[in-house]
């Protein structure tokens, strides 16, 4: 019975083995095309242009987030979230100041009391999409690496971390399972050398 748990505990090891090192060479494959890709762009761009930080925007914020949740087991689960930049407030809005009011001249016709612009208060728009920093005009070996970049972290990366959280469950259960086992052997074959003795001591007594 000890047997067949850890046979069953291994071929589940074996199948997420597989699946990792599938993942692991997808994973690699995305990233080379990836930086292929970006190469390419490079070598089309016009002169004086790179596409790389040189031209990343200032307020440049993850679009993508990793969310953890766990398992019936207790095991986690990684995934990636995808944050929505539009509906958040910008920093130059938060910084903003608010109208104010000086203090009171008296009701002279030059009083100070105004209202700041409302472009102050909106500040720029932000620019969801990483590909608009380097213009309208963007190749397509940059527009394929993005989507690249966006597969292996959406999908790829989390299912890996995934599985890998899971290979590391296992290894523990099944230490466990063959300590277990190891033991019920042990004192099987203890009460096997005890009933043998005693058939022994039987016969020597008959």
């Amino acid at each position: 019975m000890e047997t067949d748990n850890v046979d069953a505990l291994l071929e589940r090891y074996l199948h997420l083995l597989h699946e990792y090192t599938t993942l692991r060479a997808e994973l690699s494959s995305l990233q080379t095309n990836m930086y292929q890709n970006i190469a390419r762009a490079n070598f089309s761009a016009e002169r004086g242009i790179r596409y790389g930080p040189d031209f990343y925007d200032d307020r440049m914020q993850a679009l993508r987030r990793l969310a953890v949740a766990t398992d019936d087991e207790g095991v986690p689960v990684f995934s990636s979230a995808t944050i929505d930049l539009a509906s958040q407030t910008s920093p130059a809005s938060k910084d903003a100041p608010e109208a104010t009011n000086a203090p009171d001249t008296g009701g002279a016709p030059d009083s100070r009391t105004k209202e700041e612009p409302t472009a102050t208060k909106i500040g720029k728009p932000k620019k969801t999409d990483p590909l608009q920093w380097f213009g309208i005009l963007t190749p397509m070996p940059l527009r394929q690496a993005q989507g690249q970049s966006i597969q292996a972290v959406e999908q790829v990366i989390p299912k890996l971390v995934s599985v890998n959280s899971q290979m590391a469950q296992l290894e523990i259960e099944v230490r466990r399972a063959r300590k277990h086992r190891a033991k019920a052997e042990a004192s099987a074959k203890k009460q096997s050398q005890s009933v043998t003795s005693q058939e022994i001591a039987a016969s020597d007594g008959a």
